[in-house]
């Protein structure tokens, strides 16, 4: 009877921690799809030399977005290190887009948000 009792409980605490690892995967992927997509609307917006408050929105998202990530992913020096990165990334992008149009810094915005959406999309498969 106790050895059955203890299997019951092994087995919902499992499933419950099974379903809350599924859960925490979904979250980090829907994170990173929509880091990736304001990091394209931002470099879209540059691109197109349309300055304007959607794009410091949009940084202020991903500043948001970068803070749940940490909360909810897997943390690990190599991770951390890259929290710091995409911080990095993200504060010259804050820079850069307040600077008037070039083509240099069009590149650099697109570099940038490149970065991001990688990094993203490898925390998240962390």
């Amino acid at each position: 009877m106790l050895l059955k009792t203890i299997s019951a409980v092994l087995l919902a605490v499992t499933l419950s921690t099974t379903g809350a690892i599924a859960s925490n995967v979904k979250q980090l992927n829907t994170l990173a799809g929509k880091q990736q997509m304001l990091s394209t609307k931002i470099v879209k917006a540059y691109s197109q030399n349309r300055k304007s408050v959607n794009m410091m929105t949009a940084i202020k998202a991903l500043e948001a977005g970068q803070v749940k990530l940490k909360k909810i992913s897997v943390r690990n020096s190599e991770i951390d290190n890259l929290f710091v990165f995409l911080t990095i990334c993200l504060n010259e992008m804050k820079v850069l887009v307040k600077k008037p149009y070039s083509s240099e810094n069009a590149q650099l915005v697109a570099d940038l948000g490149a970065s991001i959406s990688e990094g993203s999309r490898y925390i998240a498969k962390a």
